[in-house]
């Protein structure tokens, strides 16, 4: 990467997606060491646990280089996390009238995507970030 500054919203997204990454590996490690007591807790099989785990951990390695790739300034990493935060705000929606007992989740679900959009696509700066990555 050149000697491109990298404006503060996609620093915060990328530093929020590393965080992120990192939780997702520890508790899919943690969910591996223990799956036998976390499955009798959640009164599941213990295959289901280590499946979860597994899971957990793919996603938090996708996650991470997903948020090395934003901080490269990829469009094509934009793109898929904007594909990302539609189905989030699609999914709040959706939470918001068919979950009357989750409505504020979903709201804060829809804030959140709406706020991630807005510094990816919306801020001047981060527009010129991507469009100089090309």
């Amino acid at each position: 990467m050149s000697d491109r500054k990298i404006p503060l919203g996609v620093s915060v997204i990328t530093i929020l997606m590393y965080i992120g990454a990192i939780l997702d590996v520890a508790a899919g490690v943690f969910f591996l060491i223990e799956s036998s007591a976390v499955a009798d807790a959640a009164e599941v099989e213990s295959s289901t646990i280590t499946a979860v785990a597994i899971g957990l951990i793919v996603v938090g390695v996708i996650v991470g280089l997903l948020a090395m790739g934003l901080r490269n300034g990829s469009n094509g990493v934009r793109i898929l996390i904007a594909v990302v935060m539609a189905l989030r705000i699609a999914g709040s929606i959706y939470i918001i009238f068919a979950l009357p007992t989750a409505r504020f989740e979903g709201f804060v679900s829809g804030a959140v995507a709406i706020v991630i959009l807005y510094f990816l696509y919306g801020a001047e700066d981060s527009k010129a970030f991507f469009e100089g990555a090309n």
